[in-house]
């Protein structure tokens, strides 16, 4: 089987749009990576609204699961969003390594970015107010 960072962006967009990457293989790396190509190919507010259509599809027909988290969704494209204009690095890999907390803290970096902790249930709509972004390095 091959894995996710085997894939070109344009190989990894392709099986998460046509739901035929495994299941076992969308881990939260391969979510964050999703949103990197997407904001990478169309900015910012396209990535947000691409990521949720795309997503929410995979989630129900690859995943078989209702679990989708509108809010979650958007926050891993604005925080990835966040980091990428904060470094000079265009590669994925390097921003994960300059940024280790977008791979091993992101809960944290969510819950700083609502106010609150969004993954205590799964929402479908959309926050009421979005906040500047306030984390320190």
């Amino acid at each position: 089987m091959t894995t996710p960072k085997e894939l070109s962006d344009n190989e990894l967009l392709e099986q998460i749009e046509n739901c035929s990457l495994s299941p076992e293989l969308f881990t939260h790396e391969t979510m964050l990576r999703l949103a990197w190509i997407l904001i990478q190919k169309h900015g910012l507010e396209v990535a947000i609204v691409k990521n949720a259509t795309i997503k929410e599809r995979y989630f129900k027909i690859a995943l078989k699961s209702d679990k989708f988290n509108k809010t979650l969704t958007r926050a891993y494209v604005e925080i990835l969003s966040y980091f990428m204009t904060k470094s000079k690095t265009t590669n994925f890999d390097k921003l994960l390594r300059e940024f280790p907390r977008l791979r091993h803290d992101f809960k944290n970096l969510v819950k700083t970015h609502y106010g609150y902790n969004i993954l205590k249930e799964h929402r479908q709509e959309e926050p009421k107010d979005f906040r500047p972004i306030l984390f320190s390095f």
